[in-house]
């Protein structure tokens, strides 16, 4: 009996612990205050397998996996990264945290495969009026983006906030984290957006337009909405979902296709997540956006909330996808750098 006692408590426990999670990652409540400053810190990096129990499987539906860190440090503010970009030379680590901070570094590897991460900067992303963000509804940090083609180091790089749904620019080139917020025009498409299923994917497409999609907010036939955005105006874009995914990021192939990052959470089967490929072509076309899966992962693997995505192509023709996990400053979370290959 005692051990069957024993037994329940151990799983109501688990389960409690997996509900907190579940709580920090829909944002009812935020433990965290905003950072004051510019800080260097020390990130400890520790390799990863995508089969913990088979090291040497790669294979990954579509992809092949080229190696992954798990992230972490004593900083207080370092995790919830919720938004990536890598360098077109695969050098230059650029995120951003739902609680309103830049996190920047030297990406080291070794061919392609992730070893480690160097000169780690935090530092808060300004407003508009060059002071830190501050309180969950502002700070809500969760995509960015540079114009198709650039370097973060070389280019504007643009931030999409959901709870206040906006986004927002950056001159990080020539200002550092200092530079303040400089407003994109939306023309009003993100007006109705769930509070905390709005604005969470964005990507500059090879015309020069915007391409932003919601997490989970839904059109009266279900579809994700979103939109295509020029100078000039804005045009609505539909996004098929595939339950139970929701989407958490996108990116551009040197093709025009797109990538997704989509992922699921339940209490009881844990995490999943999933990626789609979507043709160019369907962007020109009136039907909801969707495309062919090229992987589907859960927690046999090693994976977290996967919430982050860039891509790029290497010299020698190879497309490379980065991926990284929200921990949601939650102990039982890790903070996930993923690196695969797709096999065109």
């Amino acid at each position: 009996m005692k051990h069957i006692q024993s037994k329940s408590i151990l799983l109501g426990l688990c389960f409690a612990a997996l509900l907190v999670t579940a709580i920090i990652s829909m944002g009812l409540f935020d433990s965290k205050t905003a950072l004051a400053e510019t800080t260097s810190i020390s990130v400890e990096t520790d390799p990863v397998f995508w089969d913990p129990e088979n090291p040497t499987d790669m294979k990954a539906g579509a992809l092949t996996f080229i190696g992954g860190l798990e992230l972490s440090s004593n900083h207080p503010d370092f995790g919830g990264l919720s938004g990536l970009i890598i360098g077109a030379t695969g050098d230059a680590f650029i995120a951003v945290s739902d609680q309103g901070n830049w996190v920047t570094a030297d990406l080291i590897s070794e061919a392609d495969r992730p070893i480690s991460l160097g000169d780690v900067l935090i530092s808060p992303i300004m407003g508009t009026d060059s002071m830190p963000l501050s309180g969950k509804r502002n700070t809500d940090a969760e995509s960015l983006t540079v114009a198709f083609g650039s370097d973060p180091r070389t280019s504007a790089t643009i931030v999409g906030f959901e709870r206040r749904h906006r986004m927002r620019s950056y001159d990080l080139t020539s200002l550092g984290f200092d530079a303040p917020a400089t407003s994109v025009k939306d023309f009003g498409m993100f007006e109705d957006l769930e509070n905390n299923g709005g604005l969470e994917a964005i990507a500059y497409l090879p015309d020069g337009s915007l391409l932003a999609l919601s997490e989970k907010t839904f059109d009266d036939d279900g579809y994700i909405i979103g939109a295509r955005l020029t100078n000039e105006g804005a045009m609505p874009v539909r996004l098929r979902q595939h339950l139970p995914f929701v989407l958490t990021d996108i990116d551009v192939l040197p093709s025009g296709d797109l990538i997704t990052l989509e992922r699921d959470f339940s209490a009881m089967a844990g995490v999943s997540m999933m990626m789609r490929r979507i043709p160019a072509t369907t962007l020109e076309s009136d039907e909801p956006l969707d495309g062919e899966v090229l992987i589907r992962a859960n927690n046999s693997r090693s994976i977290d909330n996967m919430e982050g995505l860039s891509t790029r192509q290497t010299a020698d023709g190879k497309t490379l996808l980065y991926l990284i996990s929200d921990d949601n400053f939650s102990p039982l979370q890790r903070t996930l750098l993923l690196v695969f290959t797709l096999n065109d």
